[in-house]
């Protein structure tokens, strides 16, 4: 499994995605070597697999770092591979990446490309660069060729693949899977965090746990705040360098221990999932846990959106949550709805377990 962008330990969502499905993979029997940037002096192995080992690259930590990890996993890869011990290889894909599926393409071994949003996007809010015309071609071309490269492949939404099949229509051929949540740790009946009485807060609690990047509509919890005074919007996370403003109800508690996260869930009365009217393709983890933890989500009304839910939050435009979330919080019958159903349906069909029972039914195909 290569996956040079991830970094182990983290608490960002993609390595908390990637770990969650190598180590399920592992438990299942299936012996994972993840190729990452791993920290041995700093990551949790107790509660991993010891059919996943990692191999560590280099963290560079400067500007265009992605260009040097993406060439060592490369070779890294290449060098595992001689061993002949390998079955499959499988690439966390992202821009100018393919790492994984170019080795693989290279030493024979069948592959498979995960795609987890819509990187020309995303690269987009990230970078003016991405506009200028010989970056943006060189980019396109970068994901062309990681699907080209690749035996199968998946995208965590229908939305997304049918984004991606504009870069390469081989994409079409791609299986869905969606992501999954930890529903032996996301669960309502875990012990409150006590922020309540921490924070002397009185009154609903309004939660968006998450970092506080341009992939998130974060202005909208301002408003949140700035319209309904009697509300606490509760914030966990942080990075991107985006600093919320200071009001007497707004609470930037910064980013949490993987742990606290479920007991801060409990406490709320509700979820929100804000994003900009721009469609990534995410399958959003924090609307899982959120539903784990038998909390009612008002998100963001996007098509990858309500695929991922099915009917089970409330779903309101981009720019109205402010009111939406005042309504709601008024309507107990509603809520306790919302919050029933929503707890059903992700602990019966957004749990890791069912992720992984699908992604080893395309490595079987892919084999």
């Amino acid at each position: 499994m290569v996956a040079p962008s991830v970094r182990v330990p983290d608490t960002l969502g993609q390595t908390l995605h990637q770990l969650a499905l190598a180590n399920g993979l592992a438990k299942r029997g299936i012996d994972i070597t993840l190729i990452c940037r791993y920290d041995s002096n700093n990551a949790d192995t107790s509660n991993l697999s010891p059919n996943l080992k990692f191999i560590p690259i280099v963290d560079p930590r400067i500007p265009f770092e992605r260009i040097i990890f993406t060439r060592i996993s490369y070779q890294k890869v290449l060098t595992e591979l001689k061993t002949g011990e390998y079955d499959l290889v499988h690439d966390r894909g992202y821009i100018f990446a393919g790492s994984g599926v170019r080795a693989a393409s290279e030493a024979g071994v069948r592959s498979v490309l995960q795609v987890d949003d819509n990187w020309m996007r995303s690269e987009l809010s990230a970078t003016r660069i991405a506009k200028l015309w010989p970056y943006n071609e060189k980019a396109i071309r970068s994901c062309r060729e990681q699907i080209e490269k690749a035996d199968s492949g998946f995208t965590v939404s229908t939305v997304l693949r049918e984004q991606i099949s504009k870069w390469n229509p081989k994409a079409n051929n791609f299986t869905v899977i969606q992501n999954g949540y930890e529903n032996d740790l996301f669960s309502p009946d875990v012990e409150p965090l006590g922020l309540r009485e921490r924070l002397g807060l009185k009154g609903k609690i309004v939660v968006f746990v998450g970092a506080l990047g341009p992939w998130h509509g974060t202005d909208e919890l301002v408003e949140i705040a700035k319209l309904n005074p009697e509300l606490n919007v509760v914030v966990a996370g942080g990075g991107y360098g985006k600093n919320l403003p200071e009001l007497a109800n707004l609470f930037h508690i910064g980013r949490l221990e993987r742990a606290d996260v479920p007991r801060l869930l409990v406490e709320a009365d509700v979820g929100v999932a804000p994003y900009p009217n721009v469609d990534y393709g995410f399958s959003p983890l924090k609307i899982y846990e959120y539903m784990g933890c038998k909390l009612p989500v008002v998100a963001t009304s996007l098509p990858s959106v309500r695929e991922a839910t099915q009917g089970h939050a409330l779903l309101v435009k981009s720019g109205q949550m402010a009111d939406a979330v005042a309504k709601i919080l008024k309507n107990g019958k509603l809520l306790d709805e919302l919050s029933e159903s929503a707890y059903v349906y992700a602990s019966s069909r957004r749990t890791w377990d069912n992720t992984i029972d699908k992604t080893i039914k395309l490595y079987q195909e892919t084999i």
